[in-house]
């Protein structure tokens, strides 16, 4: 019985990572600044595999508000949970992300989201 719980919760977990390493479907370039990302709303097919391309425009925020910079971050929120950090000035970082979601969600700069307005719109649709 143990052992059957155990492959069931191995396998919801697996089925429900949204992360892979799959050829993707569809490439989005995505800029993010202090002034928020662009595009900031975005639509993308359920089902699909996205290749998320995020490139910083600037230094973002600093550690503590003070020295050390700490660049942007692209956080698509739950259920999907997916983080890309420290994105620095110049620099860009990709994800793909199997959009095994449908709906609406949240991305966002945790760094930076109460100081910029870094967040922008994804929707996921059937």
């Amino acid at each position: 019985m143990v052992r059957l719980l155990v492959l069931f919760l191995s396998a919801a977990v697996i089925l429900s990572c949204s992360k892979t390493d799959d050829k993707p479907d569809i490439v989005i370039d995505i800029k993010v600044s202090r002034n928020g990302y662009s595009p900031s709303d975005i639509t993308v097919p359920f089902g699909k595999v996205v290749l998320f391309r995020i490139t910083a425009l600037d230094d973002g925020i600093s550690a503590g508000y003070g020295n050390g910079n700490v660049g942007h971050c692209f956080y698509i929120m739950l259920p999907y949970d997916v983080m890309v950090e420290n994105i620095k000035k110049g620099q860009t970082k990709e994800v793909k992300v199997r959009m095994i979601y449908p709906g609406d969600f949240l991305f966002t700069c945790p760094y930076c989201s109460g100081i910029f307005p870094t967040k922008g719109d994804l929707h996921v649709v059937k």
